[in-house]
Order: C-alpha cells, then sequence, then structure tokens
C-alpha cells in the first residue's frame, strides 16, 4: 500500500489519494475473504474426508456383520446337514437291525416248520407202523382160526 502511495506525485488530489487508498483497501479485504473462503472450503473438503472415511468404516463394519452372520449361517447348514446324515445313519442302522430281526424270525419260522414236518412225518411213520401191526395182528388171528 505505502509502495503504491509513494508513487503517487505529492501535490496530487487528496480525493484521488483517499479514493487509491479505498481501492488498496477493499483488494486486501478481498484477499482475507478469498483466503477464508479457500479454508473453508479446505475444512469442508477435510470433514467430506471424515465423513466418507466414516462411512466407509461403516460399511466395512455391516459388511463384517454380514460376513459373520452368512458365516453363521453356514455352519448352521453344516450342523443341520450333519444332523441328518446322523439320522440317516441311524436309521440305515435301524433298518439292518430289523432286517436282522426278520431274517431270525424266518429262520426260526423256517426251523419250526422242519420240525412241525418231522412230527408229522414221525406220527405218520407211527401211523404205519400201527397199521402194519393191526394188519399182522389181523392176519394173525385170520391164520389161528
Amino acid at each position: 500500500m505505502t509502495d503504491i502511495l509513494s508513487m503517487i506525485p505529492g501535490d496530487a488530489n487528496p480525493a484521488v489519494k483517499e479514493a487509491i487508498k479505498r481501492r488498496i483497501v477493499a483488494k486486501a479485504i478481498k484477499r482475507k475473504l478469498v483466503k477464508k473462503a479457500i479454508a473453508k472450503k479446505a475444512i469442508k473438503r477435510r470433514v467430506v474426508k471424515k465423513a466418507v472415511k466414516r462411512k466407509m468404516a461403516k460399511k466395512a463394519i455391516a459388511k463384517k456383520a454380514i460376513k459373520r452372520r452368512v458365516v453363521k449361517k453356514a455352519v448352521k447348514r453344516r450342523v443341520v446337514k450333519k444332523a441328518i446324515a446322523k439320522k440317516a445313519v441311524k436309521r440305515r442302522v435301524v433298518k439292518k437291525a430289523v432286517k436282522r430281526k426278520m431274517a431270525k424270525k424266518a429262520v426260526k419260522r423256517r426251523v419250526v416248520k422242519k420240525a412241525v414236518k418231522r412230527k408229522m412225518a414221525k406220527k405218520a411213520v407211527k401211523r404205519r407202523v400201527v397199521k402194519k401191526a393191526v394188519k399182522r395182528r389181523v392176519a394173525k388171528r385170520a391164520a389161528k382160526k
């Protein structure tokens, strides 16, 4: 400011000098305002950056939470699958046990049938023997007469 004023001749009109001073002051104020605006913008940018960072952090946390949920669900599914597999194995074991029992029963029935057949055969043989004996006796009696 002093540089410009020193360049003005000393006998210059005081009104002109005043106008120049005012213009210089106005420009200085403008520069200050511009600096303040630039600073505000920088602060805004910083605030925006921080907000973006916070958002990103929130998103990351949300993603992690979702991942955890997904993992939990996967673990649950695995547990359920294992339980189902165990049940299937149990069912298979039960089926085999039932089959074995059925086989044993069938064998028993077969054995019983055979035993009954043997008994029947023995009885039939006995009856045959008795019949033959009766026939012999009748024949003897007939021979005596």
